[in-house]
């Protein structure tokens, strides 16, 4: 009596499963709902013996669709390198930073050329200019400090040259270097 009890609920439990999906795919896709209706009208005219012939009424069309799904992967050798350079000077009074900061840019422009970067391929990217007025255990220590900082971006167009530009640049005074990045010349 216990296996005929586990086979009926099996049974209904079957059963529920496939009334649940069908109810899902209905709401989910509205067209299918309209295919079964049709589908059930014309099993039913069927076995009452009104089938409707090939000719005498179009069956809706299912709209077409193609569904594409893919992934690619590229790897192609970087030929330029982008680095930014820059200088950073603090001094008594923003005129004399300014003009410091003036001056080893200056020189750290003049090293690039002369490394054979084009002056195309060096731009500004950055200058800016605040004040400092440190803080001793007691407060402020009444002195007052300029920062200024200039930073350019570089194009290296020869990937061999990286390392030697660089340590040209620092030697001309350049005291900030990052975001060194690797790419192609679009």
């Amino acid at each position: 009596m216990k296996n005929k009890y586990e086979w009926l609920v099996r049974v209904v439990l079957t059963v529920g499963f496939l009334l649940t999906g069908l109810l899902v795919l209905t709401l989910v896709n509205p067209q299918l709902s309209a295919v079964v209706a049709h589908s059930q009208v014309s099993s039913t005219q069927y076995e009452t013996g009104n089938a409707l012939s090939p000719g005498s009424q179009a069956e809706p069309a299912l709209p077409r669709t193609i569904t594409v799904v893919g992934e690619g992967k590229v790897r192609i050798k970087p030929d330029i390198a982008q680095i930014n350079i820059g200088i950073e000077i603090v001094g008594d009074t923003v005129q004399e930073a300014s003009s410091q900061a003036a001056d080893t840019m200056d020189a750290v422009l003049a090293t690039l050329a002369a490394q054979g970067v084009d002056q195309k391929d060096t731009q500004t990217s950055g200058y800016n200019v605040w004040v400092e007025r440190p803080y001793g255990p007691e407060g402020p220590t009444g002195d007052t400090l300029y920062h200024v900082n200039n930073n350019v971006s570089v194009t290296i167009r020869d990937l061999d040259t990286v390392g030697t530009i660089l340590d040209a640049a620092i030697e001309a005074g350049a005291n900030s270097i990052y975001g060194v990045t690797f790419s192609l010349d679009l």
